[in-house]
């Protein structure tokens, strides 16, 4: 078996996938395995895909009858894993030569960390560097797991090290990607429950940005169709989802920290006057979306998340 499994869940990538995988096998590490989970593409991802898998023996594609949606997608990849840490990866970003030996290396010289990321930097769509586009965790060294069980909540909005490599052990004992658009959020605090983080300070992770991806989709309707596509139409409520879900970590993570220090650090999330306003909003769109609609346009501009 591999001791490397990455997962590639993808959805009509044909634009930058080729790109992503010739980054993966150009690693200098290379005990690995790449399993492509194809939402049922219509473009030509699935021939580039095969054609990869034809080239080398690494390569393992598979396509879903039907577009599931990303989580599903994400967690099918984790399902076929056979390796003891695994990555997801993103169809369009990029990954230094080193990444994966990096990341080893700091996770078999720390049995106790449980997720190692390199540095990020964020490219365009011809691959130049542009400036970060959100922002990287801060170090969480020193901290009990209920204090990086909060700083993950507050300062992972981008959640740029859902593409680190993560312990296999640790993720079993997760509920990996959930139904609502940013659940990833929620994986990555509850990993911090359960181990250290480590910053892989001599690898890069490139992460592309670009008008179709999912942090660009404006409409929440339409991001949580894309998280789930057997999703009922409807007003989403993907903060209130991901609060229902802190709170349920926090009361069953009680053997890795006192339950009354997660949920103090879940309560002070989401008192944070951004967060109650993300509330407020979600709670009137599920009686009038359009006034919800107004009210984020007067609140935040046309172009901004909600």
């Amino acid at each position: 078996m591999p001791r490397v499994s990455l997962a590639m869940p993808v959805f009509n990538g044909e634009n930058y996938i080729e790109s992503a995988i010739a980054s993966i096998l150009a690693q200098d590490f290379a005990d690995f395995e790449l399993i492509i989970t194809d939402n049922a593409s219509t473009d030509r991802t699935e021939a580039i895909c095969r054609k990869a898998a034809e080239r080398d023996p690494r390569v393992r594609y598979h396509r879903n009858a039907k577009n599931l949606g990303a989580a599903p997608n994400y967690n099918r990849g984790f399902e076929l894993a056979t390796g003891a840490y695994l990555k997801w990866c993103a169809h369009d970003d990029l990954i230094s030569a080193n990444y994966l030996s990096e990341c080893v290396r700091i996770l078999d010289e720390n049995p106790d960390a449980a997720l190692a990321f390199g540095r990020t930097q964020c490219i365009d769509g011809q691959g130049a560097p542009i400036p970060l586009v959100g922002h990287q965790l801060p170090s969480l060294a020193g901290l009990t797991p209920a204090q990086r069980f909060g700083k993950v909540i507050r300062f992972s909005g981008t959640c740029f090290e859902i593409f680190g490599l993560f312990r296999m052990e640790a993720l079993r004992r997760t509920t990996l990607h959930r139904l609502y658009y940013g659940s990833d959020r929620a994986l990555l605090a509850e990993t911090a429950l359960l181990g250290q983080y480590a910053l892989a300070e001599k690898a890069t992770f490139y992460n592309r940005e670009h008008g179709t991806r999912s942090i660009n989709i404006d409409d929440k309707r339409a991001r949580r169709q894309w998280q789930f596509a057997d999703a009922r139409k409807g007003a989403a409520s993907e903060h209130w989802s991901l609060l229902n879900h802190l709170f349920e970590i926090a009361r069953r993570r009680a053997a890795e920290a006192p339950v009354a220090a997660s949920m103090a650090e879940v309560v002070s999330f989401a008192l944070t006057p951004i967060q109650m306003g993300r509330y407020t909003l979600e709670a009137i769109g599920a009686v009038s979306p359009g006034a919800q609609q107004w009210l984020r346009r007067r609140a935040l501009g046309p172009s901004k998340p909600a």
